[in-house]
């Protein structure tokens, strides 16, 4: 089934015929693993003047993909033109990064299902790039502590995830990319709006697909991205410094194995000495982590420390998010305790008040709770 899944995919992206198979498929399977990994509207393209029972069951929730993907496509495509003017008129230095980058490589644009557009800004223009996004209507969802969390939502489906530097989990990768947007060449016609050229970009992915790997996070759809990324633009790249780069990040071995994968998959490619490794990276990236995990750390030993400075990282974040919650900044204090506006001195004995209040009401609320089991 997986690889009839992804034999259909395949045939979409390359625009070649179906081959015929004398068993039937369980087109349930393929619509719940193929929306699961955010390709079922690629799907439609194979089903849409189908006439089989089985599949006409079906053909309805994949056409819905399909609009859906259409639909939000257009809107992303406007949004993201309004973006680049207000960003080039508030002089804001940035790069689009994730979809943005690989939506060009796609015959249309519906044939990718849409995520949040990302935005890379420098650190010291976030705040002005984050009222930007708000005075467009947008609203910055929170964390469980209230915390903006960098991704921006707008009724009534669009998204925009903003970045004062990109989110990857490795110290290398981080300092790889730490001068971005600043260094990258200039769209043309653009003075503040960045892009990178095509060595960086297949760094980039290749970054991006090891982070999803060894969270457990990769999807058929970033395969997809990725081949045809690597189609595009393979034959131009200097691979010998992007062999160099990769290096010296560490991810040399998986970018070997993952572009081996996409060739597998959508290039008819076959690796007989690699053959197992690569079905268990399969196996790995279609279950999303839950199986070949321990086979898939023998092609990338970056998933144990990629995933241990994962939780590193994660711990360190809810360490800063509960001391910022405990001892607010004194604007945020402010719109509670006004006399700050005048006695800013006063804030940590403001924290003290603070912080038995929020003491005294929760003892209330566990009493109450036991006095209603009662």
């Amino acid at each position: 089934m997986e690889r009839y899944l992804i034999g259909l995919i395949a045939e979409v992206i390359s625009q070649t015929e179906s081959v015929e198979t004398r068993w039937r498929p369980s087109w349930e399977w393929i619509y719940k693993i193929s929306d699961y990994h955010h390709v079922s509207n690629l799907i439609y393209y194979k089903v849409m003047w189908s006439d089989d029972p089985h599949v006409v069951k079906w053909k309805e929730r994949f056409e819905d993909r399909y609009r859906n993907a259409m639909r939000l496509q257009e809107r992303n495509r406007r949004l993201r033109k309004q973006l680049e003017t207000e960003l080039e008129r508030r002089e804001i230095h940035s790069v689009f990064t994730g979809e943005s980058i690989v939506l060009e490589y796609y015959q249309r644009p519906e044939m990718r299902i849409p995520e949040p557009i990302e935005l890379l800004v420098q650190k010291k223009k976030y705040d002005d790039a984050r009222s930007l996004i708000l005075s467009m209507g947008f609203e910055e969802v929170k964390d469980a502590y209230d915390h903006g969390t960098g991704l921006f939502a707008r009724i009534p489906d669009q998204k925009i995830r903003l970045y004062d530097a990109l989110p990857f989990t490795g110290r290398k990768i981080k300092s790889w990319f730490k001068e971005l947007p600043g260094e990258l060449p200039k769209e043309e016609d653009r003075r503040y709006i960045h892009c990178m050229n095509e060595e960086t970009v297949y760094i980039y992915f290749i970054c991006r697909l090891a982070d999803k790997f060894a969270r457990g996070q990769m999807e058929i759809r970033d395969i997809v991205d990725f081949w045809l990324l690597l189609s595009k633009e393979g034959p131009e790249l200097k691979w010998k410094e992007i062999r160099e780069e990769l290096e010296s990040l560490e991810l040399d071995t998986f970018g070997e194995y993952i572009a081996k994968l996409a060739g597998k998959w959508f290039g008819n490619m076959y690796f007989r000495e690699d053959n197992d490794l690569l079905n268990d990276m399969q196996t790995y990236i279609i279950s999303k982590g839950e199986r070949g995990r321990r086979e898939s750390e023998d092609v990338l030993p970056l998933i144990t420390s990629v995933v241990d400075s994962y939780h590193r990282d994660l711990k360190k974040e809810e360490k800063k998010k509960l001391r910022e919650w405990r001892f607010p900044s004194i604007d945020y204090m402010a719109s509670s305790f006004p006399r700050l506006k005048k006695w800013p001195v006063l804030l940590p004995a403001y924290w003290i008040l603070r912080l038995m209040k929020n003491r005294k009401f929760r003892k209330k609320r566990e009493a109450e709770t036991q006095e209603s089991e009662e």
